[in-house]
């Protein structure tokens, strides 16, 4: 039994229950109520459309490989191999912009705090920045991989 068949066989409460329980799409409650197709007006003259364009809009999940880049393809996967760079610059492109003559900012960080610390494994005595410092025992750079 196919799941149209299955749809068929529920009353209409049945179907509102399960249109709900699936997350209320509205396309799915169309398909399945079995409406009169849909009649677009132009220049005063009906056209109707087939019930299997909507359908096929919702279930139609096929890719259709086009070349629009434009150019030719022979059907093989070619290299990607550099090539001469033929830009010239000749100065005509942003000639009329000018950097502005202006002062440097002045530097007003005070210098880090550094802490002497003594390396648990060798005694040597270094001084490092105290928010590197952290914990009882330290280990100097050199000896971090022993």
């Amino acid at each position: 039994m196919s799941m149209d068949e299955f749809v068929q066989t529920l009353s209409d409460e049945q179907k509102a229950a399960l249109i709900k329980a699936l997350g209320g799409s509205t396309e799915v409650e169309s398909r399945w109520q079995h409406e009169e197709p849909v009649s677009e007006a132009v220049d005063g003259v009906a056209k109707e459309k087939p019930e299997t364009s909507r359908i096929k809009d919702v279930e139609d999940f096929t890719m259709h490989k086009k070349n629009d880049s434009g150019l030719p393809t022979n059907g093989r996967r070619e290299q990607v191999r550099a090539k001469k760079n033929t830009w010239v610059d000749t100065g005509s492109e942003a000639k009329d912009v000018t950097t502005p003559e202006v002062s440097r900012t002045p530097r007003n960080r005070k210098p880090p705090a550094k802490k002497e610390v003594t390396c648990n494994v060798c005694g040597k005595k270094t001084k490092v920045n105290a928010s590197i410092v952290y914990g009882e025992y330290y280990r100097c750079d050199s000896c971090t991989g022993r």
